[in-house]
């Protein structure tokens, strides 16, 4: 999976695309450890090849005394430096009353700009890039399967899971320096995480001299609250990492650290890509016929739209009425009616991420079998004790 986090920096197109002035008056900021590091900004703001090797040499073998901001500047710099940065740089600075300079800016260089204006406006326009991704995030639905009243934490929670990240990745050999930022995007409630990596022990040529480096690297994670659909949606590299954020937010958030189980059980997406062929009993003994009841989708955004297609026969109806499935449209329950073999029926919801519902505890085990060769059960999965089944009598 794909997160947030410095990778190595290589090309200098980056560095020269920066208003030299404005890179000079950076780097000032940072002059004594650039000189304890062999490296002096030339005065003239005028930087040869041959000083930005030399930044990038820097950045790339950073230490334990290198300032954080200087680095996660060049990194938002780096990460915002194409189209759609630009644009998420603009749209925020535009919100919040920022003034850019005249002239024609990189999207490097006016992320420098704002980084010395106001960082948490890049930090926030980097989360914006990427926030309406969905694919990249694991989901998890809360316990209620429906979105709870819900008020936005205040500075002393954030200060309690900033401490909560600190004591869960020191107990990781990881170290100190955790931080969390929030941000608001329409019914999203952004949560963006730093925390240090695990120390790397390494041997490095400076010039043609081996010598020993030592380093903790930085990363970054990404926890997204959705008011409207109740769900939590995680950018995180390890599964500890995932289960341990849907602990922290339940706690933090809704004062319950079991409310959104952590267990990554159901993928609805087939239900896309199969269409009305989701409904065929797949040669499973004991089911006879399935039908799809009710779907239920959202398109995220500023503003997130969430449909539901309700119907004895979902396929027909939306046919009938020429409508579809929404195809990038992120699936939150479906819901299906099996007719069994002996003569039982049941009806059964399927919340993407770890919740499933029956009306009656019937054709379980073959049930099962037909999620499983359909794509809807990821396999693999190792048992969670959260993700029971659930018996709604009054269905």
């Amino acid at each position: 999976m794909s997160v947030l986090k410095f990778s190595q920096f290589s090309d200098p197109s980056l560095f020269h695309s920066i208003d030299p002035p404005r890179l000079r008056v950076f780097l000032d900021g940072y002059r004594d450890y650039l000189r304890s590091r062999d490296f002096k900004t030339p005065a003239d703001a005028k930087f040869t090849d041959a000083h930005v090797g030399q930044l990038i040499g820097i950045l790339n073998t950073a230490t334990r005394d290198t300032p954080p901001d200087f680095l996660e500047g060049f990194f938002h710099a780096n990460e915002l430096n194409n189209d759609k940065g630009m644009e998420s740089l603009l749209s925020t600075a535009s919100k919040k009353g920022v003034a850019i300079p005249d002239g024609d800016l990189t999207p490097a260089d006016l992320a420098l700009f704002l980084w010395m204006v106001q960082p948490g406006l890049v930090r926030r326009a980097n989360c914006e890039r990427i926030i309406h991704r969905f694919q990249s995030f694991q989901y998890y639905q809360n316990e209620l399967g429906d979105a709870p009243p819900f008020s936005l934490p205040s500075d002393a929670v954030l200060k309690q899971i900033r401490v909560a990240l600190d004591t869960f990745n020191r107990d990781r050999h990881r170290g100190g320096g955790s931080d969390v930022w929030m941000y608001h995007f329409g019914d999203d409630v952004a949560f963006l995480l730093r925390h240090g990596r695990l120390i790397v022990r390494d041997e490095v040529m400076e010039g043609d001299t081996p010598r020993p480096d030592v380093r903790r690297s930085v990363g970054y994670d990404l926890v997204v609250y959705n008011r409207k659909t109740g769900e939590i949606r995680v950018r995180a590299e390890l599964v500890g990492e995932r289960r341990f954020y849907c602990q922290l937010f339940g706690r933090y958030l809704f004062d319950d650290p079991g409310f959104f189980p952590p267990g990554e059980l159901f993928d609805l997406s087939p239900i896309q890509e199969l269409g009305e062929d989701i409904q065929t009993p797949a040669h499973v003994d004991g089911i006879a016929r399935i039908r799809l009841v009710e779907i239920r989708e959202v398109l995220l955004g500023d503003h997130t739209l969430t449909t539901t297609h309700r119907a004895d026969e979902v396929f027909p109806a939306l046919k009938e009425h020429s409508k579809q499935i929404t195809p990038t449209a992120r699936l939150l329950h479906a819901r299906f009616r099996f007719w069994l073999t002996d003569g039982h029926e049941t009806t059964v919801t399927i919340y993407s991420g770890n919740i499933i519902r029956h009306t009656r505890p019937v054709g379980v085990d073959a049930i099962h079998q037909w999620m499983i060769h359909h794509g809807i059960r990821v396999r693999n999965h190792a048992p969670n004790a959260t993700a029971t089944l659930a018996t709604l009598a009054s269905h």
